[in-house]
């Protein structure tokens, strides 16, 4: 249980914004010593909370994501596995801390919009889409066709809906890859990968499939749904609450979403992974941990960390919008630069192209990448410009540029586009927006959603650029290699 680098970890992705929010609050002044104090309450909380819940998730989720995986494939039964796969891909989902705070700050913006059938058309769509991603794996399909063909039928259900449900439908496939799914996706599917020796593209894939899925179920929904007048949030009750009474409605609702979990874990346990005692109970212990963290993270987050992000948004809005411009653009940089999934990330590119994509640029193009996403987020929203002339484009780009990259680029560069999306994506930047476009009242407060699709959708296209260079390098390599 290694504690001290999960804080190491945490607090420098947290730390950083941290420290430039306080720095510009008072700056603008925005904040008086008092809200100083809560706002420094709350990013302790931040962290303390992504810290206890990260630990946990690595003690008792990770282990037993990849025994589940290896007992799913090893029935040799393709129904087993797309109803396992299903069920605990949607359950896994439904206590992600960044898919709450997602249908949360939906609700807020617009009323009419149900939360908890967000929440679970959310879950739905990653289940359906882990159990694709499954049966891909076992069956050999290929990934750059189920890709195809599921962007192909996104975008023309993205045409039957308006600009919101379109941002919260993509802005929905970043949130579901955070600290909770991800790392049980991963293990589950490394556990089905291990039966398939010797191919390296079928370790991955399974974060960018289990993503597509919430967009396309969102959009589905969205075509039963009329968006109504979106209002500034109100954050009074969010306010009066003591941080005791906070924490105590946090809890409810946190032991209200993991129990599903826990008792499919159980019925898993007693059916067929029958772990031995001391291993069932280090399991048990990780789940207590994860649960008092999102607990914790919870609380800090509604206390008073997103409510500073929209405070300074609206500051920055009226103070200049190129001001927003230049820190939205530090907050992106901040934000990959610490992400502890990001490292992963360049490592693993790296060692796919045998050291000729260094870590460091791969770390500075998606730094870059990143930066320059959020100011085109916010560039939509100070303008109230529609999403489609940002995602068409982009992913037009994507699916083009999938053609020429190497099959194992093209699943780690849709992998990556969840990677930068952690929880700071939807607990400062798309708050940050929110206020920017509150802070004007000629725009709509819908046109804050889709920072977290375009955090997203970067990282996806500048790996398939570096695959498709790291592919160019190894023909000319090879030719030299044919003259000698």
């Amino acid at each position: 249980m290694d504690i001290a680098r999960q804080a190491k970890e945490v607090s420098l992705s947290v730390l950083p914004i941290a420290l430039l929010s306080i720095i510009l609050s008072l700056a603008l002044g925005i904040m008086d010593w008092g809200e100083l104090g809560a706002f420094m309450l709350s990013c302790v909380l931040v962290i303390v909370g992504l810290t206890i819940f990260l630990t946990g998730v690595d003690v008792g989720l990770l282990p037993v994501g990849g025994r589940l995986g290896t007992a799913m494939t090893r029935s040799h039964n393709i129904l087993i596995l797309v109803l396992s796969a299903f069920l605990l891909g949607a359950i896994i989902t439904i206590p992600e801390p960044d898919v709450q705070v997602l249908a949360t700050q939906v609700a807020e913006v617009d009323p009419s919009m149900p939360t908890q059938a967000l929440t679970w058309a959310i879950a739905i769509g990653v289940g359906i889409f882990l159990a694709i991603s499954l049966v891909r794996t076992v069956l050999g399909w290929s990934m750059k066709l189920i890709l195809a063909l599921s962007y192909t039928a996104i975008f023309i259900l993205a045409f039957f809906n308006n600009d919101f449900l379109v941002s919260v439908a993509f802005d929905s496939g970043g949130a579901t890859t955070g600290p909770l799914s991800v790392p049980f996706i991963m293990a589950l599917g490394m556990g089905v990968a291990s039966l398939r020796h010797g191919d390296e593209e079928a370790s991955f894939g399974y974060v960018a499939l289990s993503s597509v899925g919430p967009v396309m179920a969102v959009l589905v929904l969205g075509l039963f749904f009329s968006s109504s007048s979106a209002l500034a949030p109100d954050t009074s009750a969010q306010a009066a609450l003591s941080l005791g009474r906070l924490f105590q409605t946090k809890a409810s609702e946190v032991g209200t979403s993991l129990l599903p979990l826990v008792a499919v874990l159980v019925l898993c346990q007693i059916l067929f992974l029958r772990m031995p005692r001391i291993e069932a109970t280090r399991v048990a212990v990780g789940i207590v941990w994860a649960y008092i963290g999102i607990v914790v993270f919870f609380t800090g987050v509604e206390y008073s960390f997103s409510s500073v992000a929209r405070q300074l948004g609206a500051a920055l809005m009226a103070s200049s919008p190129w001001l927003l411009y230049v820190c939205g653009f530090v907050f992106g940089l901040c934000v990959v630069l610490a992400e502890p999934a990001v490292l992963v990330l360049t490592g693993q590119v790296e060692e796919a192209s045998n050291g000729r994509i260094p870590r460091r640029l791969m770390l500075a193009a998606l730094a870059l990448g990143v930066g320059l996403a959020v100011v085109l987020a916010l560039v939509r929203t100070v303008n109230d410009l529609s999403i489609w002339y940002f995602i068409l484009p982009g992913y037009a780009l994507i699916m083009l540029a999938m053609l020429a990259t190497p099959g194992l680029f093209s699943a780690i560069a849709f992998d990556s586009g969840g990677v930068a999306t952690g929880p700071m994506s939807s607990t400062f930047l798309l708050p940050l927006a929110i206020g920017a476009a509150s802070g004007n009242a000629a725009l709509g407060l819908t046109a804050s959603f889709g920072m977290i699709a375009m955090i997203a959708m970067m990282p996806i296209l500048l790996v398939e650029v570096l695959g498709i260079w790291y592919a160019h390098q190894e023909r000319k390599s090879r030719r030299q290699e044919g003259k000698k």
